[in-house]
């Protein structure tokens, strides 16, 4: 394995230890890996407003889903203020 190799699959395990770690413990990451695990529905809180989804992926900034309504949700995870699992 050569440097240019090295250095970038280093760099996405660092990146995926860190979610983990981050996730780890946390409420919040737990009920919508839950929901995109379990494929289940979840409420979203932002600002008042209850936003209704499945949750399809999380990133490290935003997590992303869909609804029967909307074809994809993307919501920033600081903004979040709730959420409830049906």
């Amino acid at each position: 394995m050569t440097r240019r190799n090295l250095i970038p699959s280093l760099a996405a395990m660092a990146g995926a230890a860190a979610t983990a770690s981050a996730a780890e413990g946390n409420p919040l990451m737990d009920l919508l890996g839950a929901s995109a695990r379990e494929k289940r529905g979840v409420n979203v809180y932002v600002n008042g407003q209850q936003i209704g989804m499945v949750v399809t992926q999380i990133g490290l900034e935003f997590v992303e889903g869909r609804s029967q309504a909307q074809s994809k949700i993307v919501i920033r995870l600081t903004a979040i203020d709730a959420a409830t699992m049906a």
